[in-house]
């Protein structure tokens, strides 16, 4: 992925306003211009993914134990009820960790890219149901998001023109 042409513009900040509102159903009108191109995509998705590690970090960190990381996939997969098997424990499990620089899981974590995404989505939407914002609450969310998204993105940039000029 060529993270030096993608951007976090008004339409993704938009865009991951009304998921949070509304859920995956707010983006459905969105498909088509999110699928426009890879660097389209990646620019939803790369907020998205910044939305996850800011909500599970204001969860988890600075301290955090292995079992609430254990005990809360338990109750997210509880909270989630009929839709529970689409949330596969061991690769939420292995999510949570990496975003809070827990140790890696001792058993294989499955590459299965439809499965880490219905995590990554469950878990942001049972922890800003859980943070309860009001609007201004969930304004400075968002801003925090779009700062540790923009920063993730610089820091990928730095990796790309670190391994190019090797």
């Amino acid at each position: 992925m060529d993270y030096s042409i993608i951007r976090i513009g008004e339409e993704n900040i938009l865009a991951l306003r009304s998921f949070l509102l509304e859920g995956p159903v707010a983006w459905v009108p969105l498909h088509d211009q999110m699928q426009v191109d890879d660097e389209t995509a990646a620019g939803y998705m790369s907020l998205l993914f910044g939305a996850f590690e800011v909500a599970v970090r204001r969860r988890f960190a600075p301290t955090y134990t292995v079992g609430q990381i254990v005990r809360f996939v338990a109750d997210l997969r509880i909270a989630a009820s009929e839709d529970a098997n689409l949330i596969n424990p061991i690769i939420a499990e292995d999510m949570v960790r990496r975003a809070v620089d827990a140790p890696p899981l001792k058993a294989p974590v499955p590459d299965d890219l439809t499965a880490t995404l219905n995590a990554q989505v469950f878990i942001l939407l049972y922890l800003v149901a859980e943070m309860d914002f009001d609007r201004a609450g969930l304004e400075q969310f968002i801003d925090e998001v779009t700062d540790y998204t923009e920063q993730w993105l610089a820091a990928r940039r730095d990796e790309a023109s670190t391994s190019a000029s090797s």
